[in-house]
């Protein structure tokens, strides 16, 4: 290919991204503007972190009362969660002082959109799957509008905006690791995506499989090791991050294993669990199961209509499209790395003590959300299946009501 020509080809990408991403923003932005929610709620916190870390402290200094989900030590209020969200503010903040949180949703939410096709992109250039731009779209609306990703990007508070934030990088991890086969890169990446929610570091199996993909079709006599020198360049900016956040807990509560969880001022629907069997236990399990598969809408007598549990919806009622990913396709070191990834995150969220209350549909599963959106790209392919647009639009269906209702819409 002329460098003219791959000039062109480049240009109409980024032109095509621009136009998901005003897409996405413009959708993420219309809802909370009809329903009058576009100002920063209470319980954003990390727009105040944000300003703390600029005057160098870790502590809020006006904390929201009631302090809902913060930790209090030694007669200061902590964000127990971690700082990746406020991180990435303290620019905002710094420029142009406190950060409109609902905002920063919908710009964030926006920009996973841009980098899911743009991850899509990258494994059709590499020719492990046959994906025309007509099925990626098919996937990145699924993504954008099909999924719980929709209403999380319409909100500002606190727990909404820390899944938006490692969404980012975990669909930036898998990019590097699929386009450049940059090992460090996407190591960094997905380090960044540790500092929102720890838990991420456990879709490491399905960049090491991206990894073992290049190897296989690269022509290297020693894949062995290749692959040695890959896991280690990308394992180092997990360790990195791993050790950060033990700092950042030890400048904190003074040990560097606490997260500040088990004091935060949570809800009481929650506390007697939390307190009785701890953060993580298998007590959890079935109660998290029935949440995720199984939680259907519910009959509501106050406003006579049928509107989603606050407890959540089933994954595969809010998104019926996820069904395809069962769909019979050749093993690949990729699906082999999803599938697994997808099990191992699968582990700390079934034992959670919290089903992620309040929400429209199960909100955790932006956790696994990328490593999904790969099964569907590699089982969508070049012959997307019949029924699988009428599934998709569904899902947007499905959504849309979520979202309405979530903000009172409806």
């Amino acid at each position: 290919m002329s460098a003219q020509s791959q000039n062109r080809r480049t240009l109409i990408l980024c032109l095509i991204l621009l136009a998901v991403f005003g897409v996405a923003f413009l959708l993420y932005r219309l809802p909370p503007v009809l329903a009058g929610g576009t100002e920063t709620p209470p319980w954003a916190y990390f727009n105040q972190l944000a300003q703390s870390f600029l005057h160098g402290r870790l502590d809020l200094a006006n904390p929201p009362m009631p302090p809902v989900d913060l930790t209090p030590h030694d007669g200061k209020w902590y964000v127990p969660f971690p700082p990746l969200s406020a991180i990435l503010m303290i620019p905002w903040a710094a420029a142009l002082g406190d950060v409109e949180t609902v905002l920063f949703a919908g710009l964030m939410g926006a920009l996973n959109a841009a980098l899911v096709f743009l991850m899509l992109q990258g494994f059709a250039a590499q020719q492990w799957i046959s994906l025309p731009q007509k099925n990626a779209f098919w996937l990145t609306a699924l993504f954008a509008f099909g999924t719980v990703h929709w209403y999380i990007s319409t909100q500002g508070s606190v727990w909404f905006v820390a899944h938006l934030c490692t969404v980012t990088f975990i669909a930036l991890a898998v990019f590097l690791a699929v386009y450049f086969n940059a090992p460090l890169p996407a190591g960094i990446a997905l380090g960044l995506a540790m500092l929102g929610r720890p838990n991420l570091f456990l879709t490491y199996p399905l960049l090491f499989g991206i990894a073992v993909q290049h190897a296989q079709e690269s022509g290297i006599a020693d894949k062995r090791r290749y692959l040695l020198r890959w896991a280690i360049l990308s394992a180092i900016p997990v360790f990195v991050a791993g050790g950060l956040l033990l700092l950042y807990n030890q400048l904190r509560f003074g040990n560097p294993l606490d997260f500040g969880y088990m004091a935060a001022q949570v809800d009481p629907r929650v506390a007697a669990d939390l307190h009785t069997h701890g953060q993580f236990s298998p007590a959890y399990v079935w109660r998290n199961i029935k949440v995720m598969l199984f939680s259907l809408p519910m009959w509501n007598e106050a406003q006579g209509k049928i509107t989603p549990s606050g407890e959540g919806l089933s994954l595969f009622l809010t998104t019926p499209a996820f069904l395809f990913m069962f769909k019979p396709i050749r093993k690949s070191p990729i699906l082999i790395g999803a599938w697994a990834s997808l099990g191992l995150l699968l582990i700390p969220l079934l034992t959670y003590f919290n089903t992620g209350w309040y929400q429209f549909g199960y909100r955790f599963s932006l956790d696994f959300i990328i490593p999904l959106m790969v099964l569907l790209a590699f089982a969508v392919g070049e012959r997307m299946p019949r029924l699988f647009p009428w599934f998709v639009l569904a899902s947007i269906l499905v959504n849309a009501w979520g979202t309405a209702w979530f903000l009172g819409l409806l």
